[in-house]
């Protein structure tokens, strides 16, 4: 998280006794107020990135530390700052393991990601565009695929629901109305593209993949699997192939580079690329998990279809070799 720590000042209210009306009126004590706020709220988090503290201890200043940063954008309705710094602690404390597998005291990727919290920082960040979108942090100059905006947009994706992915589809397509073309730029392409496929959109998927296809062959497995989707299955085939075989696709699948929602969504990717190069038995497998899955109800039927004409033509050609290279074994 890119903020200086603000060491608190504790301020004394004056004996004097004010009237409440005057003092909301008054912008000096009103901005005081929210200056001893974000103060506060930053020392709250220097704490909690104190050492050898324990997650109950770590949670219960995080709590705080939220709570004065919203109290100080209720007392400056027009400042973003209270709102960005809000979105990055919880992001940096409780999510940030799920795109780059680095824990923190309240955050491993191995446990369910915290739908609330995310949820909660998405909430704050949205409200610091609206108050601020002019601010630097809201452009995408230096690289697409790390501005806050394709942060905000994967977390999106990774909720999942319908909502929040129209939500991350906006927020790609922002990202390409104010980027530069670009190998990020090609990433945000292919995610855009992907989020096309999970909301049915279909047509709009293939062709943004279309345009996305480039140095990196997940696009290229997406475009198959949505032109699959739309019943071009020879072309799928045909495509999938075309990215060879996969074991840098797969290494990154792995390490959580590429990731996929919901869960089981990644079984359609692997058994379209198995029967693409005559894997047959391993494609029955995968078909067979992202049945067992549930993953995407509307596209189940074209998995069974799959599943049935393998298993029909593993019946008739029982011996049937694989086509992948002899220096690629099957995954």
């Amino acid at each position: 998280m890119n903020r200086a720590w603000l060491v608190a000042v504790v301020a004394i209210a004056g004996t004097a006794r004010a009237d409440v009306w005057e003092q909301a009126a008054d912008p000096d004590l009103q901005r005081d107020k929210y200056a001893r706020e974000l103060d506060a709220a930053n020392d709250f988090l220097f704490q909690a990135t104190g050492q050898n503290i324990v997650d109950t201890r770590v949670a219960s200043l995080l709590d705080k530390a939220i709570a004065s940063y919203r109290r100080a954008a209720e007392l400056e309705p027009s400042e973003g700052e209270p709102l960005y710094d809000l979105g990055e602690a919880i992001y940096g404390f409780y999510l940030v393991c799920y795109e780059d597998q680095r824990a923190t005291p309240l955050c491993t990727h191995t446990r369910p990601l915290p739908v609330a919290r995310a949820e909660q920082a998405l909430a704050a960040w949205a409200e610091f565009e609206k108050r601020a979108p002019l601010d630097p942090r809201n452009s995408v100059a230096d690289d697409p695929g790390q501005s806050l905006l394709a942060t905000r947009a994967l977390l999106e994706t990774r909720l999942a629901t319908k909502p929040h992915l129209e939500a991350a589809s906006h927020l790609y397509e922002k990202i390409l109305a104010r980027g530069e073309v670009g190998y990020a730029s090609e990433q945000i392409v292919g995610n855009l593209a992907e989020t096309y496929m999970m909301l049915d959109r279909l047509d709009d998927a293939i062709a943004m993949y279309r345009g996305a296809v480039g140095q990196d062959p997940s696009t290229g497995y997406g475009l198959a699997v949505a032109l699959d989707r739309d019943g071009h299955g020879e072309e799928a085939l045909e495509v999938a192939r075309d990215q060879g075989p996969p074991g840098g696709y797969l290494s990154k699948l792995q390490s959580g580079a590429v990731f996929y929602v919901p869960d089981g969504e990644q079984y359609y990717y692997r058994a379209l690329i198995d029967e693409s190069f005559g894997d047959l038995d391993e494609s029955i497998a995968f078909w067979e998990q992202y049945i067992q899955s549930g993953a995407h109800p509307e596209f189940q039927p074209r998995a069974r279809q799959h599943l049935d004409a393998l298993r029909m033509q593993l019946k008739k050609h029982p011996k049937r070799p694989s086509k992948w290279p002899d220096s690629e074994p099957s995954f």
